[in-house]
């Protein structure tokens, strides 16, 4: 029996992070140290509301009990704020000078039994054009005495689904988002037991100048097993959802089978003098409506090229120069999400990498 590994992951950053929100107000006088000058009255802009889908869709989360729980779920805002709301917080340096963003949830608990629902609001997340997820923020006050402060920030940071849920009840959760400046979050995704919801934010879906076409091919550089660098050319072919009935013969865990199956297959072009190992594939991720980041399965068999309807083309042979070498990879991906693009990065110093809509 063949034996099939998964990898999926999100991107660097996606997860919840606990960051130092500066003291505001009078310090304890015992330290030797005074504030006089309270910065809770600071100027802050109230966000500036975005257009956003918010119908309310059924979902089944499984609460720290294991128990499945029918929900609702729905985004009710997003607003966008200025750096100036994040002026007084500690930031660690891979988000500074990124825009926080406020999204407010609701989550119905349409059952009969009061609930463990706390965590479902924390399923939400919000995506840019290109798969990019935001860096949801928590904070913490480093100052206990402090009178906490008026702002979006402050808002939005003590709105916290309470963690029991009456049946018909209701329950309001926010989070603080951070994008890069300029960035459009182009929807909210939603992920539980029942697979993906997702909401389209509007106007999100013009801020995908930097993607390329579906099937454009782009010109970069490889760097190969020797440490060599050759100049390649690079074809994103098709991305196609498949059955899971592609990978007859493949031992897949439970969980696998009832995920989605993605092919991608991409063309690689040798530009340079000398022969290539085409291991190209490898480079090659999916970023989905979900705000995932999801590498290529490791599928172990003997003999073969891949799955029938993926097999990549000289797999184990040189590529000469001037030809071309044909790879496919299979990707799964949780219930209900879908690829939005696929990226190609490259392994040789200072190359770029490359993202194509898939769509």
């Amino acid at each position: 029996m063949q034996r099939a590994e998964r990898r999926i992951t999100t991107i660097a950053g996606a997860g919840l992070i606990a960051l130092l929100l500066a003291g505001c107000g009078d310090a304890d006088p015992a330290d030797g140290h005074r504030d006089d000058k309270p910065k809770t009255d600071r100027a802050a802009s109230a966000g500036t509301p975005l257009p956003l889908d918010t119908a309310a869709r059924q979902a089944k989360y499984t609460d720290s009990d294991e128990r499945a729980v029918d929900l609702k779920v729905a985004p009710t805002s997003v607003k966008r704020g200025t750096t100036a709301d994040v002026a007084h917080v500690h930031l660690d340096d891979d988000v500074k000078g990124m825009v926080p963003h406020y999204l407010t949830v609701s989550v119905t608990n349409t059952g009969t039994d009061t609930v463990d629902a706390g965590a479902a609001a924390d399923q939400f997340a919000l995506v840019l054009a290109d798969g990019t997820r935001g860096r949801t923020m928590s904070f913490y006050n480093s100052n206990p005495l402090a009178s906490p402060g008026t702002g979006p920030l402050e808002t939005c940071n003590g709105t916290k689904a309470p963690v029991k849920l009456p049946p018909g009840q209701t329950a309001t959760g926010c989070q603080v988002v951070m994008l890069p400046k300029g960035a459009k979050p182009s929807a909210v995704s939603y992920s539980d037991d029942a697979g993906t919801r997702t909401w389209k934010v509007k106007g999100g879906d013009d801020a995908d100048s930097g993607l390329l076409p579906v099937g454009k091919p782009a010109k970069t550089t490889w760097r190969d097993v020797h440490d060599k660098d050759f100049p390649l050319t690079v074809t994103p072919k098709n991305v196609r959802k498949v059955g899971p009935e592609a990978l007859a013969g493949y031992d897949l865990h439970d969980d696998q089978k009832k995920a989605d199956f993605y092919f991608v297959t991409y063309e690689y072009r040798n530009d340079g003098t000398t022969k290539l190992y085409p291991d190209m594939d490898e480079a090659v991720v999916l970023r989905t409506e979900a705000g995932r980041t999801v590498e290529k399965m490791t599928l172990l068999s003997m003999g073969s090229s891949g799955p029938k309807g993926c097999e990549s083309a000289v797999p184990y042979g040189m590529v000469p120069a001037g030809k071309t070498v044909r790879q496919c990879g299979v990707y799964l991906l949780g219930k209900g999400d879908k690829p939005l693009t696929a990226t190609f990065t490259p392994s040789a110093k200072g190359a770029r990498t490359l993202t194509w809509k898939t769509s």
